[in-house]
């Protein structure tokens, strides 16, 4: 492991960045930190500088005064990562690969600072905002999570993260994934999910991404499912570029790259090796 510390103003940001060649920027989900790509991040690092972050609030990153009570933005996140890529003198265009949480923030970045990505990688991901239930659902985990003093409340998301042939066949994977997540603050799980609460749906600007895309989805995914990813790439190709390909990853559910990391891994090692070659 190569962990990096990056101060940005009030926030303290850890990094891994380990390996060679051209960048691919691993963004992780909610409510989890950069070590749920870590057989992405060891198979890739010998084609490729991979960088992996901690999202604000998460692993080893620091919230800034006020972020678990405002909730953060996905566009504030995304900041970040745009002054991280330049503290590390990553001037070139990049692959970025967003999961789940990660993936709205990636979208944020395609569409906010667009000159800065190459390749956009959409796994286990929504463009729609929440409904209106998903938003109460966020806001009462985040004032579960702050009266609890942990991130205990967000347990109760294992069944949906990981396929039921996943929890029966791999309780060792299971029992991973919940030290991950019990190992995170309240006040991060607070922060993101007042903040996923309130992002906009981006599907009518889906279209306005110029960077070459992918969408991978585990096929037993019950929370970004395979219909709406595919409806997601449809929408990505409608910019009139070469089409989007659609990735399903089998025997998943919506935590593909730790339920079947090979897969998801070689999906993201084919799609940036072709983004970079046709730079």
């Amino acid at each position: 492991m190569a962990l990096r510390q990056f101060l940005h103003g009030d926030v303290s940001l850890t990094v891994e960045d380990c390996g060679s060649g051209p960048p691919i920027l691993l963004i992780h989900g909610f409510p989890l930190d950069h070590t749920m790509w870590q057989s992405q991040i060891e198979a890739l690092r010998s084609q490729f500088r991979v960088v992996a972050p901690d999202l604000r609030g998460f692993g080893g990153s620091r919230l800034a005064p006020g972020d678990e009570d405002l909730g953060l933005g996905m566009e504030h996140y995304a900041a970040d990562l745009t002054a991280m890529l330049q503290w590390l003198s990553i001037g070139e265009p990049i692959v970025a690969v967003g999961f789940s949480m990660g993936g709205y923030v990636a979208m944020q970045l395609a569409l906010r600072w667009p000159k800065l990505l190459r390749g956009l990688a959409l796994c286990d991901t929504r463009a729609a905002a929440d409904a209106e239930e998903s938003r109460a659902a966020r806001i009462k985990m985040a004032d579960a999570a702050m009266q609890a003093g942990n991130s205990g409340p967000a347990l109760a998301m294992i069944p949906k993260l990981l396929a039921e042939r996943t929890r029966q066949e791999r309780p060792d994977l299971a029992e991973q994934v919940e030290r991950i997540i019990a190992r995170q603050r309240a006040e991060g799980v607070a922060a993101a999910q007042r903040g996923m609460a309130r992002r906009e749906d981006v599907r009518g600007r889906l279209d306005h991404i110029a960077a070459h895309s992918l969408c991978i989805v585990g096929r037993e995914d019950a929370i970004s499912p395979p219909a709406e990813m595919h409806e997601m790439a449809v929408l990505l190709a409608k910019r009139g570029e070469d089409d989007v390909q659609l990735v399903e990853i089998e025997h998943a559910g919506h935590l593909s790259p730790m339920e079947n990391p090979a897969a998801v891994t070689q999906a993201i090692q084919a799609f940036a090796t072709e983004c970079y070659r046709r730079a």
